[in-house]
């Protein structure tokens, strides 16, 4: 049964790689392995089926927009499994890291092909606790600094999760993640609960302001987990925020606006971080948050109504798809530098190259399409300001380009080896640029009305090759690298002064905000203790009468003359009929 092979297999190798030695020698080939059933789920519709013995009753089948989503995850798994690998074949503690990375994509697929919400919430938290053992795997100080705070903020999201379900179930009247939506549309308290799957979701997409765990996690992780955190599990909350969000059945003009603004913002405000970074992880982790930002804001317009689900909702997932294979191709690329010499340096800069132009919505690549999209939806909504976010939208382009120039350019200064030779983990990698959809691939994955809604009566390749489209794509691209050669050029002393060894904003900038507010929090509340015991310690004379009074023998031979009258049974017995008398009064 393909639905229940997707999520056993990548348990049986968790568990095989991580108890036997023979199966962590193969650990790349069975990943690859277990990875096949969620791969032919995303490439091929497969009816839904029902189990009632598995979890309360589970149900399995897959939209449009989940199955492209499955499809990206598992590619990336696969790839990210062969390259750990080989990655990690010396690693003494590589059996640990297969385990978790076993549970973390079993996790992973069984969220996608879920239909009800308790199967979709026990999925959801076996992926998420997961990957914590990703994120703790080299035992560092960064690294346990790095789980410490994904457990935090993990523990976080999962209350707020949890609870925005059981509402919106409460709601819905049903388990179903399909009826929800609708419910939500239809309750007085519909954008409540939204707002708490927004909060919820909104730590694992890393929305402002709860996204400061990733610039911190993806760094301390191995590089193929990193490369599963930012391509896959990041899309997860996306695709929880899918199965609440009632996208064109309500017009929520606040919480659309918010949605967008919080987008932009992210889009923006994450690449002025990331260009003061220089680990080019790190760098990648503020790119992700600034992507997943413009995916907020898409999935912001189907809140003010206007737009059918059924465009919208694959749109976002084909953006989904984009960056998620094109960010786990540059992730996997940070390990190629200090390894791959001679001839082996040009396929290894165009990789990277081409998945930058990927991102950034180039000529020729499926991010032009999901650039395009967002640009088509924004002109057919009445949101406020729509001049506005269609700005931004181009500014967009070109800050992501030169926030990825700069991660290229942390890449070329690792030292390379002088002889031609390559690592046995560039295969892999090579055949995650292949499956990576950077031409025209990915676009065939959307369902017919939205590709008629995008073309009209042209065809593909004239979209692809309109000089409009191609001119649209390519000047904030070549306005950026125009700027770049300048200031290479001209050898500024500003660029002389660039940051080389620290950043000069830590990793996971608004998390010191929070502890330095917290310091300030725990210095007043010190601070009234201490007032506290002053105030005791002046009372000290008030407690000594009071202790002098109580052994005074005059009252204790009171207190024992009234304690032997409490004890006589007439007496007793007649306060409580007075009690109850009393109470009777009262009470009638």
């Amino acid at each position: 049964m393909i639905w229940l092979s997707v999520i056993i297999l990548p348990l049986l190798a968790a568990w095989f790689t991580s108890r036997y030695p023979s199966g962590r020698r193969n650990a790349g080939q069975l990943f690859v392995l277990a990875s096949f059933p969620a791969i032919g789920l995303g490439l091929a519709e497969v009816a839904g089926i029902q189990l009632d013995w598995f979890i309360l009753g589970t149900h399995f089948s897959l939209d449009t927009s989940r199955r492209i989503i499955l499809l990206l995850t598992g590619i990336l798994w696969a790839s990210s499994g062969l390259f750990s690998g080989s990655y990690l074949k010396d690693d003494i503690r590589r059996g640990t890291f297969n385990f978790y990375f076993g549970a973390a994509m079993a996790g992973n697929f069984g969220l996608l092909i879920t239909a009800d919400a308790a199967s979709f919430y026990t999925f959801f938290a076996l992926m998420t606790f997961a990957s914590y053992g990703l994120v703790i795997h080299s035992q560092t100080p960064a690294a346990r600094k790095a789980a410490k705070v994904y457990l935090v903020m993990a523990i976080l999201g999962e209350l707020f999760i949890i609870s925005a379900l059981f509402l919106a179930v409460q709601s819905a009247g049903s388990m179903l993640l399909a009826d929800i939506a609708p419910a939500l549309a239809s309750a007085s308290n519909g954008p409540f609960i939204f707002l708490f799957g927004l909060i919820g979701f909104g730590v694992k997409v890393g929305v402002i302001p709860l996204y400061f765990w990733l610039p911190l996690a993806h760094p301390a992780a191995p590089v193929p987990a990193s490369a599963v955190l930012s391509g896959a599990m990041i899309k997860a909350g996306l695709v929880g925020w899918m199965h609440l969000a009632p996208v064109g059945l309500v017009d929520w003009p606040s919480l659309s606006l918010m949605m967008i603004s919080l987008g932009f913002t992210a889009a923006l405000g994450a690449v002025i971080i990331g260009l003061l970074q220089v680990d080019p992880k790190t760098n990648l982790a503020y790119s992700s948050i600034s992507q997943m930002g413009l995916m907020t804001a898409f999935l912001g317009i189907g809140l003010y109504g206007g737009i059918p689900g059924n465009l919208l909702l694959p749109a976002i997932a084909l953006y989904a798809f984009n960056h998620g294979t094109a960010k786990a191709l540059l992730f996997l690329g940070t390990a190629l530098p200090g390894k791959v010499g001679g001839y082996w340096r040009i396929l290894m800069w165009l990789g990277l190259g081409l998945a930058v132009l990927a991102i950034a919505g180039g000529p020729l690549t499926g991010g032009l399409w999901t650039k395009y999209l967002l640009k088509t939806f924004l002109s057919k909504t009445g949101l406020p300001g729509i001049d506005v976010f269609a700005y931004l939208l181009t500014l967009s382009a070109i800050t992501t380009t030169l926030l990825l120039s700069r991660f290229l350019h942390l890449l070329r200064q690792v030292e390379s080896p002088k002889e031609s030779k390559a690592p046995s983990f560039i295969l892999p990698w090579f055949f995650l640029f292949l499956a990576g959809g950077w031409w025209t691939m990915s676009p065939t994955l959307l369902p017919e009305g939205l590709m008629y809604q995008i073309l009209g009566e042209k065809g593909m390749m004239a979209f692809f090759w309109n000089p409009i489209t191609i001119w649209t794509a390519l000047w904030p691209i070549i306005l950026t690298a125009g700027s770049l050669v300048v200031v290479f050029t001209l050898k500024s002393s500003f660029l002389n002064r660039w940051i080389k060894e620290k950043p000069l904003i830590p990793p996971g900038d608004f998390l010191y905000v929070i502890l330095w507010i917290g310091d300030l929090f725990e210095k007043q509340i010190q601070k009234g203790i201490g007032i506290m015991q002053s105030f005791v310690e002046t009372r000290h004379s008030a407690e000594k009468i009071i202790y002098k009074f109580i052994e005074n023998k005059k009252t204790i031979y009171i207190s024992s003359s009234a304690e032997a009258l409490l004890r006589r049974w007439e007496v007793v017995g007649i306060s409580f009929f007075v009690f109850f008398l009393v109470l009777f009064l009262f009470l009638r």
